[in-house]
C-alpha cells in the first residue's frame, strides 16, 4: 500500500552507455558507474532528495517523499543542474580513463504519486508510482547529452530561479496526445 503525495522525480541516465560497456572491461565500467553514482547520490542528498533506485546506468531520485517538501520541484531542478556541473569536473578524469567523457540525459517530472512499499509478499521496496514518474522516465529517454527536460508541472513549479524554454509539444511513448516539453536552460 501507500499514501498519495506530491513529488518531483529525476531520472539521470548515462548517454551511450552501451558503447561504453562494449569498449571497456566490465570491471572498469562498474568502477566508473560506482564512482559516478557516489557523486550523484551525494548531490541528491544535499538537495534533500532520496535515491529510489539504480536501474543499470540510470539513477532515479525522488524529492518530496517520504517527507513532504513544498519546494520539491525547485530542489530537483537544483540537483539536476548540479549533476551536469559536477559531470564537467568528473570528466577531466574519465576522459583519460575511457577515451571519451561521460554524459547524462536527465528527465524531471512533478505530480501526484502513491509512495510506499510496493512489491510481492517475498520482496518489497519503497518507491513512488504515478504518471509523474512515467513522464520523467520518458523525458529522460528524449533528453540529449547534457540536457535536462522538464514536464509542464515541473517548469511551472520552479519559478523564476531557473530559465526554462518550451520545446513545444512532442509525442511521448505511452501517451495518446503530444506533451509540451520544457528544457532547463
Amino acid at each position: 500500500g501507500g499514501e498519495r503525495g506530491e513529488v518531483t522525480v529525476i531520472f539521470a541516465d548515462v548517454v551511450a552507455f552501451t558503447r561504453l560497456a562494449q569498449e571497456h572491461p566490465p570491471e572498469q565500467v562498474v568502477a566508473v558507474l560506482n564512482e559516478l553514482f557516489t557523486f550523484l547520490t551525494e548531490i541528491v542528498f544535499r538537495h534533500g532528495g532520496i535515491v529510489d533506485k539504480f536501474v543499470g546506468d540510470c539513477v532515479m531520485a525522488v524529492f518530496g517523499a517520504p517527507y513532504p517538501q513544498p519546494d520539491h520541484a525547485l530542489r530537483a531542478a537544483r540537483a539536476a543542474e548540479e549533476m551536469l556541473c559536477w559531470l564537467d569536473s568528473g570528466n577531466a578524469k574519465w576522459r583519460k580513463e575511457l577515451g571519451s567523457p561521460l554524459q547524462l540525459g536527465i528527465g524531471v517530472g512533478s505530480g501526484e504519486v502513491v509512495e510506499g512499499n510496493i512489491g510481492s509478499e517475498k520482496r518489497m521496496e519503497y518507491t513512488v508510482i504515478g504518471d509523474a514518474v512515467n513522464l520523467a522516465a520518458r523525458l529522460e529517454h528524449l533528453a540529449r547529452p547534457g540536457q535536462v527536460l522538464l514536464s509542464r508541472a515541473t517548469a511551472a513549479a520552479i519559478g523564476a530561479e531557473f530559465e526554462v524554454r518550451s520545446l513545444g509539444e512532442h509525442p511521448v511513448g505511452g501517451r495518446a496526445r503530444p506533451v509540451e516539453i520544457f528544457e532547463l536552460v
